[in-house]
């Protein structure tokens, strides 16, 4: 081949490979955040994860307040293939928690910006067919 000119790769090469590209080792079984985040309250339970100055989390706590949330989603019939639409102040320990949650359960989040207008935030949501809201407050 000539400068300029290149051959594209075979769609089966790019497919799952045993060695990631440049790299002698076996690449590493899929996780998920969520499967990181139990391997390491296993591994750190007392350990602080989350400090907004108001409230302080050890992982083990989170990972009781995830658990209670995304229990009570289930109770509700929220799961896998569902969407559930999060409109909450950023930064804030609830966020952190429902969005871990809604994981937690087997749904997907669709997060709106709790300063857009109402308008903007039922459009993204009806397009995306969620299910159940989680808000700030009451």
């Amino acid at each position: 081949m000539g400068r300029g000119q290149y051959q594209p790769l075979i769609t089966e090469e790019l497919e799952l490979p045993e060695c990631a590209i440049y790299n002698s080792q076996p690449t590493a079984p899929p996780r998920t955040l969520i499967d990181i985040l139990d391997e390491t309250v296993k591994a750190h339970p007392q350990h602080p994860v989350i400090d907004n100055g108001q409230t302080r989390l050890t992982y083990g706590e989170l990972q009781a307040e995830i658990a209670s949330r995304a229990a009570t989603m289930r109770a509700a019939g929220i799961g896998k293939g569902d969407h559930v639409g999060i409109r909450m102040t950023s930064g804030t320990v609830d966020l952190y928690v429902s969005i871990l949650a809604v994981l937690t359960a087997g749904a997907a989040y669709v997060s709106v910006d709790v300063d857009d207008p109402d308008e903007r935030a039922n459009t993204v949501w009806t397009e995306a067919g969620v299910c159940a809201v989680l808000t700030d407050g009451p």
